[in-house]
């Protein structure tokens, strides 16, 4: 099974929950959600805290 990108995985995964995730430059280091940028770690915090992937 190939290896998948975690953090393509947290966005995946917040936007099933119905969260709007869109990515800030071409880098994909950087997410926008609403008003508020979020690092790569940012993101991956979020999803997590909301149990929508395992840490």
């Amino acid at each position: 099974m190939p290896d998948t990108d975690p953090i393509l995985e947290a966005v995946a995964a917040l936007e099933a929950a119905g969260v709007e995730v869109k990515p800030v430059g071409e880098e994909l280091d950087r997410w926008k959600i609403g008003d508020f940028e979020l690092s790569d770690a940012e993101l991956w915090r979020l999803a997590a805290s909301r149990g929508l992937v395992e840490e």
